[in-house]
This record gives C-alpha cells, structure tokens and sequence, in this order.
C-alpha cells in the first residue's frame, strides 16, 4: 500500500472513531484555492489535521507578518479538520514605524458567500471545517 492510500485510510479510520462529518469535498478545496489566487494577498491561516494533535503554526492569536502557502502547505487537502484564516497581515513600514494591517477580510467573505463555502467568524479570524 502506497503512503497516499495509508494516510487516506488513516484519516477514514480517525473520521469514524471522532463521528465527524464532511463539510468540504476536494470540489470545494479547489474552488477556494482558486479564490484565493483572486484575492490581493494569500492571507496566512491556521491548518489542523485530523492526524495531529495540534494545529500549525500552533500559536496563532494574533496578526502576523508573514502570508499563507495556499500552494504547497495546505495539502493534503483531504485530511484538513479545519482552516483558521485570518485575513490580513502586518506589513513592515520601516524601523521606526509601526507596521501597517494590510486587510482582505471583505473579499474574502465575498469569495466564500459566492462559492457557498460554510463559514464562522471569531477571535479576528475566519474558520473554515473540513469535517465537523
């Protein structure tokens, strides 16, 4: 058995044992790939698997200055539990100023109310489930 076919057993097994639901298909993932790609900045989010314990980053409660991986890191995409997006970042303005909030927040909302794509907002961020 390949380590693709092991993971996705893996995730099936982990699904049935936690009674969690599909939220999001492949479909979905991909349509919100693309929207992303739409947005002026790939926003930096939060990725739980529901194979590990801990989300990555693992800390992630406030606004930060770098952008998300929506290309490599955020495979595979079956496996995400869920997504914490927070849809702005902190861009450098020089040593002596503060750092300027770079926001996508309401295209990002439009993208996912166009697409259908079931989400919360809380804590400045936008949660998306994979499976809940």
């Amino acid at each position: 058995m390949d380590d693709v076919a092991k993971h996705k057993r893996q995730v099936r097994q982990a699904l049935a044992q936690r009674g969690l639901g599909a939220w999001m298909n492949d479909t979905k993932w991909r349509e919100l790939l693309g929207a992303i790609n739409a947005l002026p900045f790939p926003p930096p989010y939060q990725r739980k698997d529901l194979l590990h314990a801990e989300p990555e980053p693992s800390t992630f409660d406030a606004d930060v200055w770098y952008l998300g991986d929506w290309v490599e890191g955020i495979h595979p995409l079956y496996s995400i539990e869920w997504l914490r997006i927070r849809p702005r970042y902190l861009e450098p303005a020089g040593q002596l100023l503060p750092p300027t909030v770079v926001d996508c927040e309401a295209a990002l909302e439009q993208a996912l109310q166009s697409l259908g794509v079931p989400y919360d907002k809380a804590d400045g961020s936008i949660w998306i489930y994979g499976y809940r």
